[in-house]
């Protein structure tokens, strides 16, 4: 059947079949554009406007006034064969990206924003555990948190999902207050600690954290993400070093490497590495 076929057998139907045969056809259309479109093909202007649309698509089904709207959405993108991990890191991240930058634009309340977290956190409850980890029991562990008063926590709450479903053991901390974080890291001996900073507006308090961290966890490694890194300078000025990761796949990129760091026969007493600060593309 042809698309025009298939759109024109609508008009043989009543009102309300025709709703949900429009309905379920727009979804079809909108999974095909998602897995198809590549953003090489829009023009840079319009692309610095626009954004990825299948981000667009996914923010604003996460705000809309129909609470199934992005589960739907989701269930859809999973029937056509994306994987958990895939749709963790090429559609859910860029949709709390884009939620992130309209709120910071005050084009969006924080309300909605809101919202679009409780919805994100109860699709990742329910959404599939995805593929194991073959031949491994649990994976090095890290923590994963946001800096004091920091309020774009989508992020790191999706990273700590998309990192336990691959055998790390992560702890999640978010909406602690200086003392309360410092407490908590201070007592977990996981070998990496992830801190996300949105921007200027949390930098005074991330300098705070990775002092305190810098001197009751010297041996751990800190990974730090969020707009934040697009700052050299600020970058420069922290206590102490810090690895960067742009996004989830970098963040994965980085710890595959320090669990096949940690994984590896030990020969001799390594070095100390810790004076070095890496960005990860």
């Amino acid at each position: 059947m042809t698309k025009t076929t298939e759109f024109l057998s609508l008009v043989a139907i009543d009102d309300a079949s025709r709703q949900d045969a429009l309905a379920d056809l727009a979804r079809a259309a909108l999974v095909r554009l998602c897995a198809q479109l590549a953003p090489r093909g829009v023009p840079r202007d319009a692309q610095s406007v626009l954004g990825d649309p299948c981000a667009a698509a996914m923010a604003f089904a996460l705000c809309d006034p129909d609470e199934d709207a992005a589960g739907i959405l989701v269930d859809d993108l999973l029937a056509a064969g994306l994987s958990v991990e895939d749709l963790c890191r090429d559609h859910l991240a860029p949709a709390a990206r884009r939620l992130g930058t309209l709120w910071d634009h005050d084009r969006l309340p924080f309300t909605e924003v809101a919202m679009a977290t409780t919805r994100i956190q109860s699709i990742l409850r329910r959404i599939p555990a995805g593929r194991a980890v073959a031949g491994r029991g649990t994976r090095p562990g890290a923590v994963f948190a946001a800096v004091p008063g920091e309020m774009h926590t989508l992020g790191v709450m999706m990273a700590a999902d998309l990192f336990r479903r691959g055998g790390w053991d992560v702890s999640l901390l978010v909406g602690l207050t200086h003392d309360e974080l410092l407490a908590r890291i201070t007592r977990d001996d996981r070998p990496v600690i992830g801190l996300s900073c949105a921007g200027d507006h949390s930098y005074p308090a991330l300098r705070r954290l990775l002092a305190a961290i810098g001197n009751a966890r010297p041996d751990a490694t800190v990974l730090l993400s969020g707009h934040i890194i697009n700052r050299p300078d600020r970058i420069a000025g922290l206590p102490v070093s810090v690895l960067t990761v742009t996004d989830l796949a970098s963040a994965e990129a980085q710890m595959a490497r320090m669990d096949a760091r940690a994984s590896a026969p030990k020969v001799g007493r390594p070095g100390n590495t810790r004076g070095r600060s890496s960005a990860v593309a």
